[in-house]
């Protein structure tokens, strides 16, 4: 009965993380009626693809104050009666996993520094390293293939200002 459902099976296992009883709930929805152990037997492969997919997944521990990531990312939201774009500048301590977010406007360097600033304050203090994309606002160049990389000159001077060093992903 679930011939020809194999693509399908696979994105809502993942979707419902490995759960195959709400996969089987979801099919019931579509009036495909089978007993969990059927869909268990069926998404058995997919399981196997998802144990290895979360042990392929090894965190990078750093210990105190080594190391702090930052990037940004976007929403479309409501202002008023206006939607606007807003972006989210977001720091992560490498140690905890503790975060820091802030809401702008744009994403130009002074917001990059801001976001910065206003992490160190939060945490009460500056990271060896900072860890970011290729931020085109901080990063002049980034060879990937030798890996070396380019800063800007204003952020060069910012964190020397602030006591810390890029790093470039």
């Amino acid at each position: 009965m679930l011939t020809g459902l194999e693509e399908w099976l696979r994105d809502r296992l993942v979707q419902h993380e490995g759960n195959a009883d709400v996969v089987r709930q979801e099919l019931e929805t579509l009036g495909v009626r089978v007993n969990l152990r059927t869909v268990q037997r069926a998404v058995e492969p997919f399981r196997r693809e998802l144990r290895a997919a979360v042990v392929a997944t090894t965190r990078f521990e750093t210990p105190p104050g080594y190391q702090l990531q930052i990037d940004f990312g976007g929403r479309q939201v409501w202002i008023g009666e206006e939607k606007r774009r807003v972006t989210l500048f977001v720091a992560t301590l490498g140690c905890s996993r503790r975060m820091h977010v802030r809401v702008f406007l744009g994403e130009r360097q002074g917001h990059w520094f801001e976001g910065l600033e206003s992490t160190f304050a939060e945490f009460g203090g500056v990271p060896e390293t900072v860890l970011l994309d290729n931020a085109r606002t901080l990063v002049k160049r980034h060879d990937a293939a030798t890996r070396e990389v380019v800063f800007q000159d204003r952020f060069l001077a910012f964190a020397k200002h602030c006591g810390t060093t890029g790093r470039v992903r």
